[in-house]
Order: structure tokens, then C-alpha cells, then sequence
């Protein structure tokens, strides 16, 4: 299909976005911490229990106090790794490697006197566990060799009679055979539970990494779907195609091709003169097209002459730039009716939302190319005193003509700079490409543009706008105050387009880049890898002081909108 696309101000409908989950490593880093709480109190317990039998178990005096200092000694190691684990920062994996060679050599004192071959011995292989599951593959390693070295040596000298079995549950009467055959197994039982503890951590690892994986598809399916409803609940207004088949001034009006909150355009030919105007046109350029796009006012509009001076004033605003990246207006004029309409050039393709729509994530050489395309287009604005406020994928046009060229629609929101607004103390433009300065009520200069563009730029990116929900003020607060997520939460794109997003999407139209154009050329470095190192240090500050997902400054220290109203 082709056409001219209407203006569009309303907020997407949808549910709220998800807060964004943790990544795998952080679950896990979770989970050990939890784990290491209870290894350590049930190793805790295990100490007391044995220093509380000592003195009911058998052996002789000065190997029963060796094992009651073993088991103090553990016990206030268990005490002291408790203690120190609840602080993630002091409790390092040199930290947890130390404990593990230490209740491992003191564990192999205990259990001489218990029995290195008796049942004991169950719980070397529960600390192997405990600690092989661990995030560090430096704890897991020292644990696991430090027990398994130190049983081995003992529990063979023992087995060849070069140091005598005194423990409570000997096997001074077991034949040697036995006890290298007991020697050698629960070698093999210690490596198959470090095998075990690895794979698991592993595999619990990568089941994490699936589950968030396939949240961001489900938080970007959502993101999608809710542009969708919001395209669809403008398609199915009533009334559509109310004027086709209609002769306006010498226009035959034929079918509708899309609807605003103001007006509906539909594709046109030019026929002969008619009555329906005897007004001389506002604007008017030779060599008009014989098939053109027409943009009528809604008759309910007319009541309130604001509406009508936004109109005029977009047919004014987009008829001044003489840009190819701007949809041309070729003349405007009022019907007897009192109806006033755009003339515009007839545009053959699809908008952007078209194209996001068919596929959530655009490669990223075709967003810098709409990022290009579209710069020219807002830097002829800008020349021209105007600022566009409502820039949105539903108002970035591609033609099917060639050559193929993205084009700014839609001025129904446009500002002229120096001029005092229509909309003076209104938030008018689309939540989640509003600029926070937009949001506040405050006065706009070709910056907001920027950061509407940028914002564009990550949603054909990464699939999902910046901020998206139905409820209308949580966005608009998200807006103003937080950063989006990480674009490589959601696709694989040099770090230096993340740092040129960054930039963009700043809080603060001060900390953005000085222009539209700047941004499409620190767009194009940042893909080949030839970003400047000033403009990665710009990103890399900005990101350290405020983190994708974290809370924002919104560039003043009143967070409270002044909107009266979104959209238009």
C-alpha cells in the first residue's frame, strides 16, 4: 500500500513493562550465598556435636585433645566465614579458598581420630560439593585438591603400616588389600563429586541464561504487541473513509490511507475545478503531481480555533523546509465548508512502524541509515526555526521509489523557535519518545528531536522502545527519571553504539550531542569501530554516573511533570 501518514499523539496501551531481571551470574552469586549461610552453620553444629562426644568416645588422651583443638578450631573458622560471607565485598574467592584449605586440613585432623575409613568421611565429600558448585574456579579447585591430597597420603600411610591407625572406627584388623581398595574408591568418589558439583553449576548456569533469554523475547514480544494494540485502536476509530469518493476544491478524494488525532489523510487526483472552494489556496507549488495525498481537518475540530492554527500552522511549518527527507506540501487551502486541507506529495512505501512491525530489530547498517536520512530531514527543520515534538517510527516514512529515501511526516506538533506555543504548558508528543524536557513543560529546541530520534534508534535496535506501559504516568516518570536497559541486554552491537545511545538518550539536553548530525556521524564511527576517544569517554562518563536501568537526575531538581495532557 502507499500514502501520506496522519499525525498520531496518543500513548501506546499496554501493561506495564516488567522490571528487568537479573543475569545468570547474579542469580547464582544469590543462590552461593545462601547455600554458604547453611553449609557453614550445619559444619558449625558438626564441631560442637563431636567436642560434646569427646569426652563419651574412646581413644587416647592426647588424640582426643588434638580433635577437640581441631574442633575448636573449625568451629571458629565455620563461625568466622559465617560472619564474614553476609558482606558480599569481604567475602572474596581468596577469602573462601583459604576456609576451604583450612576446614579441610582440620576435617582430615578429626577424622584420624574418628576414622579416615569410617563414615566420617562423607562429609569431606559434602564440603567438595558445597565448595566445586562455588562461582570461583580457584575455591572449587582448593577444596577439592586440598582434601583429596591430604586423605590420600594419610589414608595410604596408613594402609601401608607407616603410621599407626588409632581412630575410633579402625581397620588395623582389615587386610591391606581392603584398605587400598577403600583408599583408591573414594578417590574416585571425591572426583566424580567435584565432576558433579562443576556440571551442575554449569548447567544451572546455562538454564538461567535460557529463562532470561527467553523473558527479554516475551518483555520484547509484549514491547511490540503494545505498539501494535496502539496502531490498531487508531485503525479502528470510527469513520473511517467518511470523505472518499468526495470532490474537494479540485481534488477527487479516494481511499483513506491513515488517521491522526486531528485529521485523516487520504490519496487524491486532480480533476477538474470544483465549487467546494472559492478561497485562493494559503501555500501552492507548480508542478503539483496528478495523484496526491490529502489531509483534512475532523469537522469536531473546527470548534476549537487552536486546532485549526496547529493544522494551518503544520501545512506552514513543512511547506518551509526544502528538504528531500521532508514529505513536500504542495498547497493548502479551506473548503467552503469552512474545512481547511493539506495538499502533500503522494508518498509510495511504508513508515517505520510498518517496517518494525514485520520485524521487531532491524539490522543495524539499515537503522543508521534511517538515522541519516532522518538527520537531514530534522537539521532542515531545525535551519528552518522548527522543532518537530512528535517524532516517532509511525512518522519516519520509507519510499518504495527509488532512489529509497526515509521522510519526516507529520507537523501537527511542530514548534517554531522564538514563537510562543500553542500548547504552552502541555506535554504534547508520545511517552515513550518524549524527551524529559518535553515531559516537564519546559521550553524545546532541536534537541528534543535528538533524543526522539535516538530513542527511535533503540527501539529498531533492540526491538522494544526505551519505555513502554499503559500506564501513562509511570512512563512519563521513567522518562524523566530512569535509563532504559542495556541495548545489549537484547542484541549483539559494538559496545561504542551502546556509549553513542547513551549520549542520545541523556537525561539532560546538555549532555546529548550538539546536533542531529553529529549523532548520525558518531552512529556511523561507532559501527565501523572508529568512534572518537573523546566521544567513547563522553559515553563511558555518562554510563557511570548513570547506568543503563538505573535511576536518573532529570536534569533539574523538580521531577514533577507539568504535563497537562500527552498527545494531540
Amino acid at each position: 500500500p502507499s500514502g501520506a501518514r496522519a499525525e498520531s499523539s496518543s500513548a501506546p496501551a499496554s501493561s506495564v513493562a516488567p522490571e528487568e531481571p537479573p543475569d545468570a551470574a547474579a542469580v547464582l552469586r544469590e543462590s552461593e550465598a545462601l547455600r554458604t549461610a547453611v553449609f557453614y552453620r550445619a559444619m558449625l553444629v558438626v564441631a560442637v556435636l563431636v567436642l560434646i562426644a569427646l569426652p563419651l568416645l574412646p581413644g587416647r588422651t592426647w588424640l582426643r585433645a588434638q580433635t577437640a583443638v581441631a574442633c575448636f578450631l573449625a568451629g571458629a573458622t565455620c563461625l568466622g566465614l559465617l560472619l564474614v560471607s553476609r558482606d558480599r565485598a569481604r567475602y572474596t574467592p581468596n577469602v573462601a579458598a583459604a576456609g576451604a584449605v583450612a576446614l579441610s586440613s582440620l576435617a582430615i585432623v578429626v577424622m584420624y581420630y574418628l576414622g579416615l575409613y569410617s563414615a566420617s568421611a562423607t562429609l569431606l565429600s559434602v564440603g567438595i560439593y558445597f565448595y566445586g558448585s562455588s562461582e570461583s574456579r580457584r575455591v572449587a579447585r582448593a577444596a577439592y585438591i586440598t582434601t583429596s591430597a591430604l586423605y590420600f597420603v594419610v589414608t595410604l600411610a596408613i594402609a601401608l603400616d607407616v603410621i599407626p591407625d588409632l581412630a575410633v572406627f579402625s581397620v588395623e584388623r582389615v587386610g591391606r588389600s581392603s584398605r587400598f581398595y577403600r583408599v583408591l574408591m573414594q578417590q574416585a568418589i571425591f572426583g566424580m563429586t567435584f565432576y558433579l558439583a562443576r556440571s551442575v553449576r554449569r548447567a544451572t548456569q546455562a538454564a538461567v541464561e535460557r529463562a532470561r533469554e527467553g523473558d527479554r523475547m516475551l518483555r520484547q514480544r509484549e514491547a511490540q504487541l503494545l505498539e501494535a494494540k496502539g496502531e490498531l485502536d487508531r485503525a479502528l476509530r470510527p469513520g473511517e473513509g467518511r470523505l472518499s469518493g468526495e470532490i474537494l476544491d479540485r481534488y477527487r478524494l479516494g481511499p483513506l490511507l491513515g488517521r491522526g488525532g486531528m485529521g485523516e489523510v487520504y490519496s487524491a487526483e486532480i480533476v477538474a475545478s470544483s465549487p467546494t472552494s472559492q478561497r485562493p489556496p494559503l501555500v501552492e507549488r507548480e508542478g503539483a503531481p496528478g495523484h496526491v495525498a490529502i489531509k483534512v481537518l475532523h469537522p469536531n475540530m473546527l470548534a476549537e480555533p487552536t486546532n485549526v492554527q496547529r493544522f494551518l500552522r503544520e501545512a506552514r511549518a513543512a511547506a518551509s523546509v526544502p528538504c528531500e527527507h521532508v514529505a513536500q506540501v504542495l498547497s493548502v487551502g479551506t473548503a467552503m465548508n469552512g474545512v481547511p486541507y493539506i495538499v502533500m506529495e503522494l508518498l509510495e512505501g511504508h513508515d517505520l512502524a510498518f517496517h518494525l512491525r514485520r520485524s521487531p530489530q532491524l539490522p543495524l547498517r539499515h537503522v543508521i541509515e534511517m538515522v541519516e536520512h532522518t538527520s537531514r530531514a530534522l537539521a532542515a527543520v531545525r535551519d528552518a526555526g522548527i522543532v518537530h515534538r512528535d517524532l516517532k517510527p509511525g512518522n519516519i516514512f520509507l519510499t518504495d521509489t527509488l532512489p529509497r529515501r526515509w521522510k519526516v511526516l507529520d507537523f501537527g506538533l511542530s514548534k517554531v523557535q522564538g514563537s510562543e506555543s500553542i500548547t504552552k504548558d502541555q506535554a504534547v508528543g508520545t511517552p515513550s519518545y518524549m524527551s524529559p524536557e518535553q515531559i516537564r513543560g519546559d521550553s524545546v529546541d532541536h534537541l528534543a528531536d535528538l533524543y526522539a530520534l535516538t530513542a527511535i534508534a533503540y527501539r529498531a535496535i533492540t526491538g522494544r522502545p526505551p519505555f513502554v506501559g499503559d500506564d501513562v504516568p509511570k512512563v512519563l516518570l521513567d522518562v524523566l527519571w530512569t535509563m532504559p536497559e542495556s541495548p545489549r541486554d537484547f542484541v549483539r552491537i559494538p559496545v561504542d553504539v551502546e556509549l553513542v545511545l547513551a549520549i542520545g538518550l541523556a537525561k539532560t539536553p546538555e549532555d546529548r550531542f550538539e546536533s542531529v548530525e553529529a549523532l548520525a556521524a558518531a552512529l556511523i564511527m561507532a559501527e565501523r569501530g572508529e568512534l572518537d576517544d573523546a566521544t567513547r569517554s563522553r559515553g563511558w562518563a555518562l554510563l557511570k554516573q548513570t547506568p543503563w536501568g538505573s535511576k536518573a537526575a532529570a536534569g533539574r531538581r523538580d521531577p514533577k511533570p507539568r504535563a497537562r495532557r500527552v498527545g494531540a
